[in-house]
């Protein structure tokens, strides 16, 4: 715009020279007289105005040139800062460490190299149950009248701690719980450490979730559970927490995870006790260590986060799919903190068909299964089944002294699960119907498969699920096992359960 504005001063410049010389012409011809001086003095004047302003446009020209190259320079100048900024040692010598703090998936404080942070998480479950079962249990021995109960728990009270020390490939994680099953007692639930050596190749040790079904794994964050809790599945097949040592990993460009678990036992009971390696009474714990291995392909990928959730809450857009196996060992002879198995009541004549529950003292298991998850535009789909062998080592067994079988017995069982988000206008992202059916069974003679059907409504307040509320109708055919978390009770008894919970975490 500059250039051309002098441009066209230049050819007015030229235009009143024409035009003045015409005129000029036409009065020397006119009167035959020279210019006068006044004529004169006015073509001066237009002349100097004219001078003027092409002065003002050059200056303006040169200011517009200076900026450009201010500006190219300060680019330089912030460019150059930022590349010597990213050294660390230089900027650690630069600037004293200061702390920072905010929320990002938990409320943090960290230092400003990143090389120590804590983090604070909080979970609050709080649940209303109704607990209709048959009034007299066929299998229990007085028969004895049972009445509904009602009420309401607390049933989840967590408090999690987790952040990173020295630098960011050691990591730590520390978990409290008051929850409804341990008597709102606060108990330390999970206690870890972690070393990254590479994504390929990790250590933990501490107390955590063992690496069996995926119901198991899940449990290590339960507020993600798409159903109010886990069934009569995981109750049987989940094999709990243990203290000991984890080498995982991924490999494969991230698509394939791995998990080995060496732990004093496997307990999928509802108490977090494991014992001690010394104690006055040696049957607390026996040097019999369980070992667990599971790996997860990631067939179909998406993005970050795909299956940090069970239900499908971020409506993906391309299908997801996870495929997984587990194997499990364990020998107890005298471990008190055990494993619940259920097995066929075979000694007594009235209970045929039914279930007790036993500890795994005095036997050896091993366990395999496999699993899959899908998700796709709000759909998601989870299936797992599970196999057990049970080898009885000693015939006092309390497995031999109920089912009076000292021989080899299998087990196994399944659910499939399914969630779909309703796409209702206004409510998109917000209601999902979900839906279980379970089955376990001892494939024994005598034994008979029970049958869990569960059907419920998810409501998301927070759209990644972080407060939600939930409800749904249970029905167990003859419950196999306890299970506090699962709202299971009464060993055998035809159950049929209504749950409502709300939960916040933060």
């Amino acid at each position: 715009m500059v250039y051309d504005g002098l441009r066209k001063c230049m050819c007015g410049v030229l235009t009143l020279g024409v035009i003045a010389g015409g005129a000029l012409a036409d009065d020397m011809k006119s009167s035959k007289a020279a210019a006068s001086d006044e004529q004169l003095a006015r073509l001066e004047a237009l002349l100097d105005a004219q001078e003027r302003k092409i002065a003002q446009l050059e200056q303006q020209v040169a200011a517009t040139s200076a900026q450009d190259g201010d500006r190219m320079q300060v680019e330089e100048m912030q460019r150059q800062i930022r590349m010597v900024l990213s050294e660390g040692e230089f900027r650690e010598s630069l600037m004293t460490s200061v702390l920072q703090a905010g929320y990002d998936d938990g409320f943090f404080i960290r230092s400003s190299d990143d090389n120590f942070s804590i983090k604070f998480n909080g979970l609050l479950q709080f649940r209303y149950t109704y607990y209709y079962t048959r009034r007299e249990n066929r299998y229990l021995l007085p028969r004895r009248d049972r009445d509904d109960r009602s009420g309401f728990d607390l049933q989840r009270v967590r408090f999690a701690i987790t952040g990173n020390a020295y630098n960011k490939d050691l990591t730590y994680g520390i978990e409290f719980s008051a929850d409804a099953p341990n008597q709102t007692d606060v108990v330390l639930d999970n206690a870890w450490i972690n070393w990254r050596s590479s994504d390929a190749l990790q250590f933990t040790v501490g107390q955590f979730r063992l690496a069996s079904t995926r119901t198991n794994m899940r449990q290590a964050t339960p507020s993600t559970l798409q159903m109010i809790d886990n069934g009569i599945f995981h109750a049987v097949y989940g094999l709990g927490k243990g203290i000991g040592v984890r080498v995982w990993g991924q490999a494969l460009d991230k698509r394939l995870d791995y998990y080995l678990d060496v732990v004093n036992s496997a307990s999928n009971g509802d108490n977090t006790g494991f014992g001690r390696t010394i104690t006055p009474d040696p049957a607390e714990l026996d040097a019999n260590p369980a070992v667990l291995l599971r790996s997860v392909w990631h067939a179909l990928v998406d993005k970050d986060g795909d299956f940090a959730e069970e239900g499908d809450t971020l409506i993906h857009q391309n299908p997801v799919w996870d495929l997984g196996a587990h194997f499990g060992y364990s020998e107890n002879y005298d471990d008190r903190f055990s494993t619940r198995l259920p097995t066929n009541r075979r000694l007594f004549p009235n209970q045929q068909g039914g279930f007790a529950v036993v500890s795994d003292r005095g036997l050896r298991f091993w366990q395999m299964g496999l699993d899959s998850a899908f998700k796709y535009m709000g759909f998601s789909a989870t299936a797992e089944y599970a196999l057990r062998v049970v080898d009885v080592r000693r015939r006092t067994s309390p497995w031999t002294q109920v089912s009076g079988d000292d021989s080899t017995t299998a087990q196994h069982g399944a659910y499939v699960q399914l969630g779909y988000f309703l796409p209702i206008q206004g409510l998109e992202n917000k209601l999902e119907l979900v839906g279980r059916v379970s089955a376990v069974t001892v494939l024994a003679e005598g034994s008979q498969c029970e049958w869990e059907y569960t059907g419920g409504l998810n409501y998301y307040v927070d759209p990644a699920g972080r407060m939600k509320v939930q409800t749904d109708v249970t029905y167990v055919d003859e419950v196999p096992i306890t299970s506090s978390y699962a709202s299971l009770a009464n060993v055998n008894d035809d159950a049929l359960i209504w749950r409502v919970q709300f939960q916040l975490s933060f």
